[in-house]
């Protein structure tokens, strides 16, 4: 190999790990045997069809659980006191090319708040933790994300779950 590939070689490598992954998080929503799934509002350009999870972006020196507390209040209108990190992270592509780093939260409620939707979702439903499935959702990680919300609330919170 010349000396010139091998710089060209380290320079690539170097340019990819100084290369900034975008911080995200994915909040489950669990109250009352059932999980909160929002429906992407298809209306807004380039969006998706289906339903997801709660996510967004980390802002600025926000902490991934700070965001994951605003992303809660700002998509569904609910102050959620606390977040539960699931120790779960995803890394992929967004649809504009980025590096995503994502971490996974759970936001278990004793019951059912009343939702006040982003303009981000045209609508949300509640799915029986029983009969969620991954054709639910239209990210697998998104179910894979509910898989452990529900793991969770199944271990620590019986007797709402």
């Amino acid at each position: 190999m010349t000396q010139i590939l091998k710089c060209q070689t380290m320079l690539k490598f170097l340019n990819m790990s100084n290369e900034m992954s975008k911080k995200k998080v994915q909040v489950v929503v669990i109250a009352e045997h059932s999980v909160l799934l929002l429906e992407f509002n298809n209306q807004r350009p380039g969006n998706y069809v289906g339903f997801q999870n709660i996510t967004g972006e980390v802002e600025g020196v926000e902490t991934f659980e700070a965001a994951a507390i605003r992303e809660v209040a700002e998509e569904i209108g609910v102050d959620a006191a606390f977040v539960i990190d699931l120790k779960k992270e995803f890394h992929f592509h967004d649809r504009w090319k980025k590096n995503c780093h994502e971490k996974v939260f759970l936001c278990h409620l004793s019951k059912k708040p009343e939702i006040l939707l982003s303009e981000e979702h045209l609508n949300f439903k509640w799915v029986s933790l029983k009969n969620a499935k991954i054709s639910d959702y239209t990210f697998p990680t998104n179910f894979e994300a509910f898989t452990e919300a529900k793991k969770y609330a199944e271990e620590h919170f019986r007797e709402n779950v």
